[in-house]
């Protein structure tokens, strides 16, 4: 039986906001020993004071320029030390023993290389993050989803929505707001690639470990995420979904 497993977990920041404290004592409060590093991507807001000094065990690393999503989760990489390594955004919560169940589920299946879970709006309606690979059609269907035509069910094949699914299935996705990888397997894959700013970075991540072993969604292990969309509403957000959804077509592919 495991009984100390060895994890580590990042979160990343940029003008994040007061709901980072809510996670970070997700983590605090998770029965199980962990390392748990912040990388500030916009350093001095007074929230990461405020972290620092309710958790003295937090690894800060504040960097003087913001590196965009994926490079600044690759700053810990040459210093972790655990087994299972979690990705997780600064607007999640869950269980304290979330991180237990997941762990114990990758140890009895030496197969799954990431473990993504179910995830919620804050309201309790389910999200459907997207589980397959991205597509043209895919992505309008994201976008376009509330008029007429086939967006909507495009959407929904993207996503999932009407697979019904019960039981851990292998997935083509893992959602890079909250994931848990295999930290020799992240170090193999050299971590994120470092093109894709903001956006992508997970599809493209996703991509790469399933050459090297399976992405399980496990429909049992639950996360609240308060999922903003800031790219269908802020125009530089929106900017750099677009430059990273042509970078991600240039790399794998154009598939309708």
């Amino acid at each position: 039986m495991l009984t100390e497993p060895t994890i580590s977990a990042c979160i990343v920041l940029y003008h994040s906001g007061t709901q980072v404290t809510r996670t970070v004592q997700c983590f605090q409060d998770s029965d199980v020993p962990l390392d748990l590093y912040i990388v500030d991507n916009a350093p001095g807001d007074a929230v990461c004071q405020r972290l620092m000094w309710q958790c003295p065990g937090l690894q800060y690393r504040a960097q003087n320029k913001n590196l965009g999503y994926g490079a600044a989760h690759n700053v810990v990489l040459p210093e972790l030390r655990s087994q299972y390594h979690v990705i997780c955004n600064p607007d999640v919560t869950f269980d304290t023993t979330l991180l237990r169940k997941m762990v114990q589920y990758m140890e009895l299946n030496r197969d799954c290389a990431i473990l993504t879970p179910r995830a919620f709006n804050p309201d309790g309606t389910e999200q459907f993050l997207p589980k397959r690979s991205p597509t043209v059609r895919y992505l309008l269907g994201g976008r376009l989803e509330k008029l007429p035509g086939p967006f909507r069910s495009w959407r929904s094949e993207y996503t999932l929505r009407d697979a019904n699914i019960e039981v851990p299935t292998s997935v083509d996705y893992a959602t890079g707001c909250f994931l848990m990888i295999r930290t020799g397997l992240l170090r193999q894959l050299n971590g994120f690639d470092p093109q894709f700013f903001l956006y992508h970075e997970d599809s493209d991540l996703s991509r790469r470990a399933l050459r090297l072993g399976n992405i399980v969604y496990h429909p049992q292990f639950l996360i609240t995420h308060d999922w903003q969309r800031s790219s269908a509403k802020d125009p530089k957000c929106a900017w750099h979904h677009l430059c990273s959804t042509f970078k991600y077509f240039k790399k794998w592919g154009w598939q309708w």
